[in-house]
């Protein structure tokens, strides 16, 4: 029996997907429960960022299902996809996603919002305290500094509490102090939730931080024949 702690969170099943009639990926299986943390690598131009364009609904796959939170998003309109990602997916990138003009508070606010979620001042606090940015609450998150942007990027991922966190190459700005210092705080603050997490990255560096690893094209058949890693 699956328990809450170990429920299925994402899974894959048969996903093609390509351009303009030129296939790109074809994932025949992939699956990650709560708690879970997949890192996925592999060579510029193999897929990776359309992969998780696919799991996050801002694209659509050919044929087979992408199932994110037992909703198969191949059944959703694209507004219902728009809303199934803001109320259980937590998203970072390169660009952090902060409006840079509000302040850090403001920030998770607008992201309760758009989850759906009345505002919750107590929690935003002590996520805020959490991630050591309490004196930044007030202050207009283009004023901080890049480590302190990175924290509030974390913190605005995951204040709605998703059970899904996806990052594509959020530490690539960084250099290796504020990288490690990043990811001990995400991983910490992910396990707390026990959120699942997907990150992209070139930085094989980070692969021990996850449970999991899968190097791209060996999942991918449209590219190797292969069907698992």
């Amino acid at each position: 029996m699956t328990t809450e702690n170990d429920r299925q969170i994402l899974a894959l099943k048969d996903v093609r997907f390509g351009w303009k009639q030129q296939n790109l990926l074809h994932i025949p299986e992939l699956s990650l429960s709560s708690g879970e943390s997949l890192f996925i690598t592999g060579p510029s131009g193999c897929g990776k960022s359309t992969l998780l364009k696919l799991i996050t609904g801002l694209l659509t796959a050919d044929s087979g299902a992408v199932i994110v939170n037992d909703h198969d998003l191949s059944q959703l309109s694209a507004s219902a996809r728009d809303r199934l990602r803001g109320q259980t997916m937590g998203v970072i990138s390169q660009t952090l996603n902060l409006l840079p003009y509000l302040t850090t508070e403001e920030n998770l606010q607008l992201m309760q919002h758009f989850a759906g979620q009345s505002n919750n001042p107590s929690w935003q606090q002590q996520l805020l305290e959490q991630l050591n940015l309490t004196d930044q609450r007030k202050q207009i998150v283009s004023n901080l500094s890049t480590g302190q942007q990175q924290r509030a990027a974390i913190a605005r991922a995951l204040v709605h509490r998703p059970p899904l966190i996806i990052a594509d190459e959020p530490t690539s700005a960084l250099d290796d102090d504020n990288k490690d210092a990043f990811m001990k705080l995400l991983m910490s603050e992910v396990k707390q939730l026990n959120s699942t997490l997907i990150m992209v990255s070139h930085d094989l560096s980070l692969q021990p931080y996850f449970t999991h690893t899968v190097h791209l094209p060996r999942i991918n058949s449209e590219q190797n024949g292969a069907s698992v890693c």
